[in-house]
Formats: C-alpha cells, sequence, structure tokens
C-alpha cells in the first residue's frame, strides 16, 4: 500500500513539472517582442524633443528639425520620416498623430491591436 501510495505521489510530481513545462513552452511559441514599434517611439520622441514648432494637420506631424521642415506620416503600411523616406515603423495598419491637452500623441494599429503613445 505504501508503494502504491509513493508511485502515485511521484506520478503527481512528473505530471506537474510536464503541466509547467508545456505552458512555458506555449508561452514562448506566443510571445512577440516589438523590438521595433518601440525603438520608432524612441526615435520619435528623441526627434520631437530637439524640434521647434511642432504640430499635428491631417493626423500627420509638422516640425522643423535641423533648420528643415520634416513630416512624419503613414504611408503604404509604414510610419515614415519625410524629408527623404526614413521607415520609423513597419507592418502597421494605421497610424495617426493627434493633440489632446497640448501634447502630441501617436495612434497605431498593429496586428489587430490599437496602441495609443504619447510623444511629446
Amino acid at each position: 500500500m505504501i508503494e502504491a501510495l509513493i508511485a502515485l505521489f511521484i506520478s503527481l510530481i512528473v505530471s506537474f513539472c510536464a503541466v509547467i513545462y508545456l505552458r512555458t513552452c506555449v508561452l514562448f511559441i506566443n510571445y512577440r517582442p516589438n523590438h521595433q514599434d518601440q525603438f520608432a517611439i524612441l526615435q520619435l520622441r528623441q526627434i520631437a524633443a530637439v524640434s521647434k514648432d511642432r504640430e499635428v494637420k491631417e493626423r500627420t506631424l509638422y516640425m522643423i528639425y535641423e533648420h528643415e521642415e520634416i513630416r512624419i506620416e503613414f504611408d503604404r503600411n509604414r510610419l515614415v520620416k519625410r524629408d527623404g523616406y526614413e521607415i520609423l515603423m513597419e507592418n502597421i495598419e494605421y497610424a495617426e498623430f493627434f493633440e489632446e491637452d497640448e501634447k502630441i500623441y501617436l495612434r497605431y494599429q498593429k496586428d489587430k491591436k490599437t496602441f495609443s503613445v504619447q510623444i511629446t
């Protein structure tokens, strides 16, 4: 009888460890880091911090950056900086800038999820 209880206890521990291992594997499989998005937001904040005359018109951000007017806008599933065509963020479904309480925000949609971040 004691041997059967010990065997049952060991089986319980092994199955518990297997469940924990499988749950961890599922979490790693479904994990999708958004490092590119975070880096793009940091770039936008840095550009906005050193720019003058920041203004949002028609969902596009206009700024004077290094004595030149630039605009940051959504174009072909990308967030781009126009004084050329520098891609800040890719594979997004929609992006727009908006002002609220004298602060500038970026709202974008990626993988059917909507994100809003403060830029200034």
